[in-house]
This record gives structure tokens, C-alpha cells and sequence, in this order.
């Protein structure tokens, strides 16, 4: 057991000495103060993500963290990852990387962009069953890379989101992990977890089930959907929980995703805007709660 942990904390050491490289490879930004306003207390956390939008902590490079490649080169080693097979900044040079039939193709960062192909056939997006059925093709994948480059909501979520606008386009070609048991959107703050969103869906966002589980892993809330007797999922190991901890401590807020399958949590990605900043959606009920965790 006591390797184990000592295994644990070597990860943990080199993930943050990776963070720190990547940090010192930036051009740093000045270090100003950091004051949030006086009614902070009082704000649900929808309202305090929305505030964050227009105010980010300067001390923090979000870059880093919300690009999703970046962000598996941090935690690798730390937490598994699916498998990168190939990561492109200009669409044109899709047709130069060698992926396989079956990937996930995603933005590196933004919003609903994410598209799934199996056996050479597309399958659909993270909330869309658009284009499924037809062949996948260099030529196919380049503009459809194009049109999220260029998309509104791509250029309003820069807009709105003033932390994201020195995330750099990119797109990614990952493994599909199949089957993904369920997912975990684990609400940090100070690098403490204050409420678990657990859901189940296939990859085109449809027919949600979804679970809360509060601090204690005390299941809060539970969709409608869900078949009687209702079956809870166990709490993360601990293990997960402390590296979580050391690696976020400095963030005064961020959410991070896991995919579960079996035994092994495989990380997703960190974000700074839950449910891109539109709302609480299935947290509503937390909302207020959730808010008095941030804090000042």
C-alpha cells in the first residue's frame, strides 16, 4: 500500500512540473489584484460563473487548462487518458495525419463540437445526428474543422468568455472508448469537491440519465428517467480525489470530467464555463448552494 501511494505522489509531483513547464513556456501575464465584488456572497454560482467570464483570476492561465490537449499532457501519467492519435492547428493539414477508421474528433476547446466515426462511417456529434451514415474522408473532416473554426458560436464563446481568448484552435483525433459506463462532472473549488453530476448517455446526447451526488457522496437527485429500484455509483477512489486536490488548489473554481468504464476513470477535459455558461441545467437545484463554496 505504501508503494502504491508513493506511486501516486511521484504522478502527482511530475504532473505539476509539467504544468509548471508548459506556465513558464507562456508568455506570463501581470500579476494584478483580484477582487471580487462585494455581493459575491450572495451570488448563486451560475452568476459567479458568469462574473469569472468577464473577470478572470490573472494568476491563472486558463490556456493551459482549457485546451484539451494541453490538459492530457499535464495529467498523463496521472490520470488515464484515451489514446491521442493525432492533433492538428490548421484544418488543411487533416489530410497529412494518419488516423485510424474508428476516432473521436474534437475542437481542442469550445463548446458542442466533438464528432464520432466508426468503421470509416460517421455516427454523429456530441448533440447532433447530422451527416450520420455517410462515409467519413480527409476532405469531409477538413471542412467540417473549417466550419467550427469559423463558427459564431466558436467566435461569441471567445467573445463572452474573456479566460478563453488565448486558447488556441486546434482539433483532436482520440480513441473511442466504448463502452463508457457512465460519466462524472466533479465541481471543484480551492481543489474540493463540493458536488459530483453523474450521467449516462450514448454519444449523440440523447435519452440523459443523470444523478447528483453532494460532498459526502450522498446521492441528492436523480432523473425521472431512471428505472426503480435505482442504482447508485460508488464513489471515485480516494486516490483520485487527492490528486484532484494538489493539482486545483490554486484554481478558485473548475469542473473536471471523467469517463468511466469499469474500474479506470479517464480523464475529459477541465472547464471554467459548466453547461457553456448557459445556466445551472441539471444542477438548477444547487444552484444557490453551490455558490456559497466559491470562494472570495
Amino acid at each position: 500500500m505504501e508503494s502504491y501511494w508513493a506511486e501516486i505522489r511521484r504522478q502527482l509531483r511530475l504532473a505539476v512540473d509539467r504544468l509548471r513547464a508548459v506556465c513558464r513556456a507562456r508568455p506570463q501575464k501581470a500579476r494584478a489584484l483580484y477582487t471580487k465584488p462585494p455581493d459575491w456572497e450572495g451570488l448563486t454560482f451560475s452568476q459567479k460563473i458568469r462574473w469569472r467570464c468577464r473577470h478572470p483570476d490573472p494568476k491563472v492561465d486558463y490556456a493551459i487548462w482549457a485546451d484539451k490537449y494541453w490538459a492530457k499532457q499535464v495529467v498523463a501519467g496521472l490520470f488515464a487518458v484515451p489514446r491521442t492519435y493525432a492533433i492538428i492547428r490548421d484544418p488543411e493539414e487533416i489530410s497529412t495525419v494518419a488516423i485510424p477508421n474508428t476516432f473521436v474528433m474534437k475542437a481542442t476547446h469550445s463548446w458542442n463540437m466533438s464528432l464520432l466515426v466508426e468503421n470509416g462511417i460517421v455516427r454523429g456529434g456530441n448533440r447532433s445526428t447530422k451527416d450520420a451514415g455517410r462515409p467519413s474522408d480527409p476532405t469531409y473532416l477538413r471542412d467540417l474543422a473549417i466550419a467550427w473554426m469559423n463558427s459564431e458560436d466558436h467566435s461569441s464563446l471567445r467573445r463572452a468568455v474573456q479566460p478563453y481568448r488565448n486558447v488556441e484552435f486546434g482539433v483532436i483525433f482520440e480513441d473511442y472508448l466504448c463502452p463508457v459506463d457512465y460519466e462524472i462532472q466533479l465541481f471543484l473549488f480551492a481543489g474540493h469537491c463540493k458536488l459530483a453530476l453523474v450521467f449516462s448517455r450514448p454519444f449523440c446526447f440523447e435519452n440523459v440519465q443523470h444523478q447528483i451526488y453532494d460532498e459526502n457522496w450522498t446521492l441528492r437527485e436523480a432523473s425521472a428517467a431512471q428505472v426503480t429500484p435505482r442504482v447508485e455509483v460508488p464513489r471515485p477512489p480516494e486516490w483520485l480525489f487527492k490528486a484532484l486536490e494538489q493539482l486545483c488548489r490554486p484554481i478558485d473554481h473548475v469542473r473536471v470530467d471523467f469517463m468511466v468504464s469499469g474500474e479506470r476513470y479517464y480523464f475529459s477535459e477541465f472547464t471554467f464555463t459548466h453547461n457553456g455558461r448557459n445556466g445551472p441545467g441539471f444542477i438548477a437545484n444547487f444552484d444557490s448552494q453551490l455558490g456559497r463554496h466559491w470562494p472570495r
